[in-house]
């Protein structure tokens, strides 16, 4: 019996919903609306609406690729637009690592190798210095497999102070830096522990600069012990506005070979054995000043009796400000104070990446490698765990820990992205046999020429008085998006901010004006 009611009742709504509706289509300032109000043929109104409907569709498809954009590629990467002078930067850290590995009145490695492989009895020292050598030497498989049944499981610290007994004297003849004659190499280079046992390195911050306290107690004696290190450069500022102009790290003011390094490094004939390595002379890396180098991974080589040349060309990437805003996955960069690291006080992503393999080294094997940062009581890996140590790198840089390994470890991936303010060096080398006995009889001691050694010549110098800077700039910020997504709603259907007002307007203010003035929502006297 109610039913005639609700269906008036139903019926007025939808009429003033109608009304209402031709209101907001007469008013509003959205291209086209105002024909869907209007009393016009069923044809029009249909091409209306797909024409609404197809300008809806392609609108939301463009800005869907603006904001897919915006999410996925927010940063771009470009040149400065002017140069930046050298002394902003430092001069390159240079590690130096002989080829030789030992003093042959020390410890003769190719004599005690013959001695084991022929079965003949080896002193205590002699089978420790042995297993110690076998871990920087080229084919470790041969000295493993003649060790087969005497190798270690793991080293001792004693190692480290084993290496240092033995090593061969370092021997620069002549250094010259900045153009500055009768340098004392001794104070240029200080000695260090890398992959490739003891090197020596020079401009290199020092080991509490890089190193956490709970790592760098752990080196040897001196090494990596920088006495001039001033704190007056780091990688996100630079050097620091009060820093005087001789500061450590040095710095190169010009370019050119006058304003570099020059090295004559000697190697006594009597050492020179290929047992260990097989090409001798020396490894060299130029690197930043708070990384530290691996030289199995990355090395120029300077060869017996040559002449090399290292032309320096400095990369540098720097960030804006505006580009801080974004999280680190959408720049696809760290901030130093972002990431931090276990085992280094500054974040890179070198230094990320060897930390990364010193936990998963010590996951795997339950020790680490002789070049490795480690805790107090970890332990050094030994000659029967090297091919853990392998597989563990190889597992790092497939991402999983259960390729090589029985038993399943937990690994969510190193997450080492670039640093955002990061320096970096790229070199172009050139070389040449050199004739040392005859160049430089006159300017070296007669009794020098008299010793039977071989000396080679390493220069290092920039390329140019000035460099181009990479900067990360915004791409897609949150006012290039609204400015986009604007845009389109304006090109595609004249949409503005006070389109949405107008929509909020009708839908809130005007409804409650017209109640309070006519009694009703619609605003039409009854």
């Amino acid at each position: 019996m109610n039913s005639s009611p609700n269906r008036t009742t139903i019926s007025k709504t939808l009429t003033n919903t109608t009304n209402y509706f031709k209101q907001y289509c007469s008013a509003t300032s959205i291209h086209g609306f105002q024909y869907f109000g209007e009393d016009r043929s069923i044809f029009e109104k249909i091409w209306w609406s797909l024409i609404f409907i197809i300008c809806l569709s392609g609108c939301s498809i463009m800005i869907y690729k603006i904001y897919e954009k915006y999410e996925t590629s927010p940063v771009i990467v470009s040149f400065a637009t002017k140069e930046t002078p050298l002394y902003k930067i430092p001069f390159p850290a240079v590690t130096i690592c002989p080829e030789v590995k030992s003093d042959v009145r020390k410890f003769n490695l190719t004599n005690v190798f013959m001695k084991k492989k022929n079965n003949l009895l080896l002193s205590e020292t002699e089978f420790k210095n042995l297993q110690y050598m076998s871990l920087l030497c080229d084919d470790i498989d041969e000295f493993r497999d003649i060790l087969i049944n005497d190798t270690l499981d793991e080293f001792s610290d004693n190692i480290l102070e084993s290496l240092d007994q033995i090593k061969p004297a370092f021997l620069p003849i002549e250094c010259k830096f900045l153009g500055e004659e009768n340098q004392i190499c001794e104070d240029l280079f200080i000695p260090i522990f890398t992959d490739e046992g003891v090197c020596y390195t020079f401009n290199m911050l020092d080991r509490s600069h890089i190193f956490t306290d709970r790592v760098y107690r752990n080196h040897y004696k001196g090494y990596h012990k920088i006495p001039n290190d001033t704190k007056s450069w780091n990688m996100e500022q630079g050097y620091l506005d009060n820093s005087k102009l001789w500061v450590y790290p040095w710095r190169a003011l010009f370019s050119g070979a006058n304003h570099g390094l020059i090295l004559y490094l000697a190697t006594e004939e009597e050492n020179v054995e290929y047992k260990c390595k097989g090409i001798q002379g020396f490894k060299v890396v130029l690197h930043s000043p708070v990384r530290m180098p691996r030289l199995k991974q990355e090395y120029i080589r300077i060869p017996l009796n040559q002449a090399v040349v290292a032309l320096v060309h400095p990369v540098v990437i720097e960030t804006s400000e505006a580009v801080k805003t974004f999280d680190p996955e959408k720049r696809f960069c760290y901030f130093p104070t972002e990431r931090k690291l276990q085992y280094f006080r500054s974040y890179s992503q070198q230094n990320c990446l060897f930390e990364c393999l010193t936990k998963i080294t010590l996951k795997m094997c339950d020790c680490v490698s002789i070049f490795m940062p480690r805790d107090n009581g970890t332990k050094i890996c030994g000659l029967s765990k090297q091919k853990c140590v392998k597989q563990a790198e190889e597992a790092m840089h497939l991402g999983e820990l259960n390729v090589f390994h029985d038993v399943k470890i937990d690994f969510d991936g190193c997450d080492c992205m670039p640093l955002c303010t990061d320096l970096s060096y790229n070199v172009e080398t050139s070389q040449t046999h050199w004739n040392w006995k005859n160049a430089l009889k006159e300017d070296l001691d007669p009794n020098i020429l008299k010793k039977s050694f071989h000396l080679s010549s390493l220069t290092i110098y920039f390329k140019f008085n000035h460099f181009i800077t990479s900067q990360r700039h915004e791409l897609y910020g949150p006012t290039d998006f609204v400015a986009n997504f604007g845009g389109l709603l304006g090109l595609f259907m004249g949409f503005s901010i006070l389109s949405l007002a107008e929509i909020l307007y009708f839908f809130t203010v005007r409804i409650c004006c017209n109640v309070r003035l006519y009694g009703n929502w619609i605003g039409l006297e009854e």
